[in-house]
């Protein structure tokens, strides 16, 4: 192990034992983004799963399930996770999984459930986890199609961001999108065209649509926009359309 990482190690094990509980938790969710790398913590890891306090137990499992790679195995608790409100805070356990991405494939019904949650932050928790796993979790779209009109704007624009990774249209799907693209926040106007670029989305109205966001005021709107019509052009020519 290179020494630069090795010192940064040694240092995320100690702010995992200075008694602060959100430099715990960000010790190790860095540990779980260092990888194998860090497995000289896990000694402290596991001494932190038994931390009193349940979100700083439940990043050390997650930094151990992403370093030893046994993912699988530590699913059933953050699965759980989601409905023990009263304990961990559900969005944080669905923030969790989504750092797992298709892996986390058996979570997606209870991620689902979650995305009824009265809460706004496990909603868009949800969307993030649903939209990480990918593919396999088309059966999402429909609800998250639902969730472009919540009136929480995060979590329209994470629900927007998810269709567009799973890329697996839903009946409503489209048409969402294409309402979305008239949201007053710039987020959620980008997601929903880059969503209907990775949708393939060529019924009728669909391209005029992204492409009045050309003009947008924000350039990160308008570069997805330019980006999406992009996406529908080359999936015209591939269809010979």
């Amino acid at each position: 192990m290179p020494d630069e990482t090795t010192s940064r190690v040694d240092r995320l094990i100690a702010a995992l034992n200075d008694g602060h509980v959100s430099a715990a938790w960000n010790a190790a969710r860095e540990l779980a983004r260092l990888g194998a790398t860090a497995s000289p913590a896990i000694p402290a890891l596991e001494a932190a799963v038994m931390s009193r306090d349940q979100t700083s137990s439940l990043w050390a499992r997650y930094a151990l399930a992403k370093i030893n790679g046994q993912v699988e195995a530590n699913l059933p608790f953050f699965i759980e996770a989601l409905s023990e409100k009263k304990r961990i805070w559900a969005g944080m356990a669905a923030t969790a999984l989504s750092g797992f991405g298709h892996d986390a494939e058996p979570a997606v019904p209870a991620l689902i459930s979650e995305l009824e949650s009265g809460r706004a932050d496990d909603r868009w928790a949800a969307a993030w986890a649903l939209g990480s796993v990918g593919a396999a979790a088309s059966s999402a779209v429909p609800p998250l199609a639902a969730l472009l009109e919540d009136p929480d704007e995060k979590v329209r624009w994470y629900s927007a961001w998810a269709i567009g990774q799973i890329a697996a249209p839903g009946e409503h799907a489209i048409p969402a999108l294409v309402r979305a693209l008239e949201d007053v926040d710039d987020d959620v106007r980008a997601y929903a065209a880059l969503a209907l670029g990775a949708l393939g989305a060529t019924t009728p109205g669909v391209g005029s649509a992204i492409g009045n966001l050309l003009d947008d005021d924000n350039p990160a709107v308008s570069n997805a926009a330019a980006d999406a019509l992009e996406q529908l052009a080359m999936r015209r020519r591939l269809e010979g359309v």
